[in-house]
Parts: structure tokens; sequence; C-alpha cells
């Protein structure tokens, strides 16, 4: 099975448990005027959602059909300014700029982060914000995986070219996964990754006569 039937598959049964809700997203959000948002493998939607209840527009974005429509459902029901698009984050062009760009959790394996952090990138306002909470790859001892499957702040930070970067660290968190059943029973405590950055605002030079 390849891991886009797997996440498929996932969202089908059990769309809350395939969901991470972000942990610093609000607090962060909240720091600012609410205005555009982009949700970077959103999934079902679950941050899109609460931004859009404290008066954001959000568009989201996911490779997951499964995951898109069932945020899209969420959206209509609740009546809220939030749009889901199914597509590859590597190659998916967005439609317009943003005040605020976020990833939760979904940065794409490999070189396709890159990828993915420049779309990120471009699509950012002049002015606006980014924000990228991901596995720290300090996690990839604890769930068995290579030891080059997840990022550090400074590999992320390394791909935001022309952005300045405000933080990009290592953060502890206790209890990440409620009564630890999202990683079948492993310890809760996780090693995220948090980078905020802020694209500058170039002023046009004057012209004299």
């Amino acid at each position: 099975m390849d891991s886009q039937q797997f996440w498929n598959d996932a969202y089908l049964e059990d769309p809350e448990g395939a969901s991470v809700e972000d942990f610093y997203l609000l607090e962060e959000a909240g720091k600012l005027d609410p205005g555009t948002a982009l949700d970077v493998g959103c999934g079902t939607g679950i941050n899109a959602l609460r931004l859009a209840q404290r008066g954001w527009s959000v568009t989201g974005v996911d490779w997951v059909e499964a995951a898109v429509k069932l945020a899209n459902e969420a959206a209509e029901a609740r009546g809220l300014d939030a749009t889901f698009f199914a597509g590859d984050t590597t190659r998916w062009a967005p439609p317009g700029q943003y005040d605020l760009v976020y990833s939760t959790f979904a940065l794409p394996e490999g070189n396709g982060i890159a990828k993915a952090l420049k779309m990120m990138v471009k699509a950012l306002k002049p002015g606006g914000t980014l924000i990228i909470n991901e596995w720290d790859k300090k996690m990839s001892a604890i769930w068995g995986f290579d030891e080059d499957e997840l990022p550090s702040p400074e590999l992320i930070a390394t791909e935001l070219g022309g952005l300045e970067i405000e933080t990009a660290e290592t953060r502890h968190v206790e209890n990440a996964f409620a009564a630890d059943a999202l990683r079948g029973g492993q310890n809760s405590e996780a090693y995220v990754v948090f980078v905020r950055a802020r694209k500058p605002i170039i002023s046009s030079p004057e012209t004299t006569a």
C-alpha cells in the first residue's frame, strides 16, 4: 500500500485519530490581526477551522482527497470561511498570497520538503508570517525511522530564503498524544520543530526628478 492510500484509509476509518492538533498555532495566530491564511497539509481542517472561527479566511491544501472532502464538509456545515483543495504540496500552485502560511506535521519527506517550503515562501504576502510545526529529528530514534526522515530546525530555516527567521528551535512537549493512543501506547512526550519567520516588506526606492 502506498503512502497516499494509507492516509486515505486512515482518514476514512478514524479521522480524529489521523489528525494532530497544532500545539502552538492558535497562540501564535492570536498575536496577529485576522486576515487570510494558507494551511499546507491541512488534513481534515482541524487547525484551519479553529482559525476560521477566530475570523480568518482560510485556504487549505492536502494530497489526501478523503481528508479534504471531510474538511470542506465541516466548513460548510459550520458556515465557516474556509475552502480546501486536494493537491501535492510539492507542486501545487496557490491561488494567491496570504497573511499567514503554516504547516502542521505535514511536510513531505526527502527532497519534497524543499519544494513545499519554496511554495510556502512564494505564497506569503510581504509582511506576512510563516509558522511551521513538525516532528523533530529526535523523534526518528523514538519511532524507529531513518535518521534523516525527519527535519531539524536548522534544515527548515535554511530552505526559507528571503524570509527573516524569528524563531527556529526544538521544543519538548509533554503529554503530546492523548492517552498515548495515537502512537499505540508509546511514551506521550514529543520533540517538535517550531519555526516562525516573516517576509520583509521591501519599499520601492523613491525616484528623484
